[in-house]
């Protein structure tokens, strides 16, 4: 019983984590030489939840964390939940085709999920007209973002693991349950 209630408060306290990062990040990040070194938390959490959960549980969680993202900013409605979107969408597609299996992979694929997501945010400001003025922004934001994407996601994904463990929501802990359960029935 107990797992069950953990696996199911896995999500609403993933949203607290994810909301607490948002404030943290956006507050210590804000002043002028530490904004070109700001990780953004809520894609290595996107990229988590396009590997490690399913497409409709996964995409709600990332809706989720791009309205939160989008209150502590003044982007537009919608901006960045588009951009979360694609990147998740073209993680899971991608995860189709090839094997993210080491750990040094994962975090290749969030330095290259970090890089596109600087071309999304220019892509979508280019459909609002307004990329004229954010391209050189992006020349020189995206190499040190990229950089701390990938320094991060080294520690972010090791905790968002535990978190899954602990919660009885990765792979493994739900195996251990399902043969608890088997045993207790007498199978």
């Amino acid at each position: 019983m107990r797992n069950l209630l953990l696996r199911f408060l896995n999500a609403p306290f993933f949203v607290l984590l994810v909301a607490a990062a948002v404030a943290v990040q956006s507050t210590l990040f804000n002043a002028y030489p530490l904004w070109y070194f700001q990780p953004d938390l809520v894609l290595i959490a996107v990229i988590w939840c396009a590997l490690r959960r399913t497409l409709t549980e996964g995409g709600i969680l990332v809706l989720i964390f791009a309205g939160v993202v989008e209150t502590h900013s003044s982007a537009p409605a919608g901006f960045f939940a588009c951009v979360y979107m694609a990147i998740f969408l073209g993680i899971r597609a991608f995860s189709r085709f090839f094997v993210i299996s080491q750990f040094a992979s994962l975090l290749v694929v969030t330095i290259a999920s970090a890089i596109a997501f600087k071309t999304l945010v220019l892509v979508v400001l280019a459909t609002l007209g307004l990329a004229g003025a954010q391209a050189t922004h992006f020349l020189i934001t995206v190499l040190p973002f990229a950089g701390m994407e990938g320094l991060m996601g080294y520690w972010a994904y090791k905790a968002l693991d535990a978190f899954d463990r602990k919660t009885t929501k990765s792979e493994s802990s739900r195996q251990l349950i399902e043969d608890e359960l088997l045993v207790e029935e007498g199978l």
